[in-house]
C-alpha cells in the first residue's frame, strides 16, 4: 500500500520482523578513503556519551555525526549535508500523526482492503492501518528537509542505534538520488519502498553485527532505554502488507550488492524496480500489462471520483492476501513467492459505490491461461475459507461475516475478472 504520510520515510517495529538472517556480511571491512569523517567527528572517534541516563543535545549531536561518519564508511557514499535529529515521545508522535492524516478517502481505501480480503467491513481499513503505524512506528525521516524524527519510548531523551542507522540511511539516500514519493500505483511504489528500505535494513545490518565487532559501538539494548513497542501486535494481515519492504528488501539489496558491489545498488537507485513482481521473482514482469476497465455500471452506481480511476496492486499484495487466508504460506517471512502468484503480469481495481453500498471490479491479467486458472483457483479458496458458498459457475455468497456479499469470479484466456458487490443483483448493476 502507498505510504501513509507523504514525504515519510516510517521505520517500525515490523523491521524486527523482517530480520536479516542469511544475509552475508562484507569480507572486507576496512574503511575506504575518502569516507568516514562527518561534521568533524571520525568513524573510530571516542565520543564520550552516557545513555543510561538519556542523551543531552551535545550528545547526541555527536552520536549522531560519529554514525553518520560510519554509515559513510559501510556504504562507501559520503554525506553533502548534516541531519537534524529530533527525539519525541510516543504521546507527540500519535498527536503529530493525527494532525498529518487528513479526512476523505476511507471509502476508498476500504474498498482495496476488503477487495483484498484483509480488512473486513466491520472495521475502517484507514484507521485499522493508522492505529498501526501509530504504535509501532520507531522514527521517520522527512524527505527533503534532512530532518530525522525518533520516537523514544523512555522518559528521558534516547534512541535506538538501529532506528537511527535506519533512518540515517534514507537521508544519505535522499541526498545522493533523492527520495521518490506518489508512484502511479500501490505496486509501483511497495515495489519502490521495498529498494530504499531494503538497503537502509541492510545498512544497519552490516553496521550493527559486522562493523560493529571492530568498533566501539553504542548498542541498541543500551540505547533504546528498555523497551520498543512489540511487534507481535501488529495484526498480521496489516504486517504482511506494511512490512513487506522491510521484509524482502534486505535481502532483494544483498543480491544486488553480491551481483555488483555497492555499484550494483546505486544503479538501482537510480533506475528503480516498478513493480513487486520483478522483486519477488527474477522472471516476474518489470513493467506491468496496461489493463483499461470500461465502465459498466447501470444507474445508481458510480466509480468512485478519484484520480486515478484504479489502482494496481500487484504481486506482492496479493501474496498478502493469500497468506493472510491461510492459502499460502512460506516458513520464511521474506519470501513472497507461490505458484498462484508466478505469471503476475498486471492488475487493475476500481471501486463502486451506490449511497451506502459499495463493490469493485478488479481484473488481472497472467502470462497465461494456465496461471491465470492457478490464481482464480487460489481466489476462490479465499472465498471458501470466508464462508463463500458457490451459486453457479462463477458466483459465490458469503452470507455473513465480515466480507459478506456476492462475488463473481470468471476467466477469460490469460485474464480473471472479479467482481464484489452487497449481492447478485449488485454484481450486473456494478459491471454487467
Amino acid at each position: 500500500m502507498r505510504r501513509q504520510s507523504a514525504g515519510l520515510i516510517l521505520v517500525a517495529a515490523v523491521v524486527v520482523l523482517a530480520g536479516c538472517g542469511g544475509i552475508l556480511g562484507d569480507a572486507n571491512r576496512d574503511v575506504p578513503d575518502g569516507y568516514g569523517e562527518v561534521g568533524g567527528v571520525e568513524y573510530d572517534d571516542d565520543i564520550n556519551i552516557t545513555v543510561e541516563d538519556g542523551l543531552t543535545e551535545a550528545e547526541l549531536g555527536r552520536l549522531v555525526n560519529r554514525t553518520m561518519a560510519r554509515i559513510e564508511a559501510v556504504r562507501e557514499l559520503n554525506y553533502k549535508q548534516p541531519v537534524d535529529v529530533e527525539i519525541i515521545d510516543r504521546e507527540q508522535y500519535q498527536q503529530q500523526r493525527n494532525e498529518q492524516v487528513s479526512p476523505g478517502g476511507g471509502a476508498w481505501e476500504n474498498q482495496i482492503w476488503r477487495g483484498l480480503f484483509l480488512v473486513g467491513q466491520d472495521r475502517d481499513a484507514t484507521a485499522v492501518v493508522e492505529d498501526a503505524f501509530g504504535t509501532s512506528v520507531t522514527g521517520y525521516y522527512r524527505a527533503g528537509t534532512n530532518d530525522i524524527v525518533i520516537v523514544s519510548e523512555s522518559e528521558t531523551p534516547t534512541v535506538g542505534m538501529d532506528t537511527l542507522v535506519h533512518e540515517l540511511t534514507h537521508a544519505l539516500q535522499d541526498q545522493q538520488y533523492g527520495l521518490e514519493f506518489g508512484q502511479s500505483t500501490r505496486d509501483q511504489q511497495a515495489a519502490y519502498d521495498t529498494l530504499i528500505e531494503g538497503e537502509a535494513g541492510l545498512v544497519s545490518h552490516l553496521y550493527l553485527t559486522e562493523w560493529c565487532q571492530q568498533w566501539d559501538c553504542v548498542r541498541p539494548e543500551q540505547a533504546v532505554g528498555a523497551e520498543q513497542p512489540d511487534a507481535s501486535e501488529l495484526p498480521e494481515e496489516i504486517s504482511l502488507v506494511i512490512g513487506q519492504p522491510y521484509r524482502v528488501g534486505p535481502t532483494y539489496v544483498q543480491q544486488l550488492k553480491q551481483e555488483g558491489g555497492w555499484e550494483a545498488v546505486n544503479e538501482r537507485l537510480e533506475n528503480p524496480p516498478r513493480t513487486t513482481a520483478a522483486i519477488i521473482d527474477d522472471d516476474g514482469a518489470a513493467e506491468p500489462t496496461e489493463i483499461t476497465i470500461p465502465d459498466r455500471s447501470a444507474p445508481g452506481w458510480e466509480r468512485f471520483d478519484h484520480e486515478p480511476t484504479g489502482d494496481t496492486l500487484g504481486a506482492a499484495s496479493i501474496y498478502a492476501m493469500l497468506a493472510a487466508n491461510g492459502v499460502a504460506e512460506n516458513e520464511d517471512p521474506r519470501r513472497y513467492d507461490h505458484p498462484a502468484v508466478e505469471g503476475w503480469t498486471g492488475d487493475r481495481i476500481v471501486p463502486y459505490r451506490s449511497n451506502t453500498e459499495y463493490g469493485y471490479v478488479w481484473e488481472l491479467a497472467w502470462e497465461d491461461a494456465e496461471a491465470a486458472e492457478e490464481f482464480a483457483s487460489a481466489f476462490e479458496q479465499v472465498l471458501e475459507r470466508n464462508g463463500g458458498l458457490a451459486r453457479g459457475t462463477s458466483s459465490y455468497i458469503i452470507e455473513a461475516g465480515s466480507f459478506e456479499g456476492a462475488y463473481r469470479v470468471t476467466v477469460d484466456g490469460n485474464r480473471v475478472e472479479i467482481v464484489g458487490g452487497p449481492d447478485r443483483e449488485a454484481l450486473e448493476n456494478i459491471h454487467g
